[in-house]
């Protein structure tokens, strides 16, 4: 248990809800939270990539690959509803 109830996994766990007591409490500031919230995570993607990275150098395993991967489906996934969003506006 204690593996997963790390603080890490705390803080992404209730960074959802903060969301929306931000969203509710001060419509205002929800773009600047989200602006926030994009500084904060690649960096941390980007650490997450390097700790992969060494690990599959150390025991030949492709869990970089996977991860990439990963990120290129989920950012076209985004792209998408990004401008399936942006033609309803208009």
């Amino acid at each position: 248990m204690k593996k997963y109830i790390t603080l890490p996994n705390v803080i992404i766990f209730l960074w959802g809800p903060l969301y929306v007591a931000i969203s509710v409490l001060y419509p205002d500031y929800t773009r600047y939270y989200l602006y926030l919230s994009i500084i904060l995570v690649i960096p941390m993607i980007i650490r997450n990539l390097v700790i992969q990275r060494r690990e599959d150098k150390l025991n030949g395993t492709a869990q970089l690959q996977t991860s990439i991967y990963s990120i290129l489906i989920s950012a076209v996934i985004l792209g998408v509803l990004f401008f399936a969003a942006k033609q309803n506006h208009l």
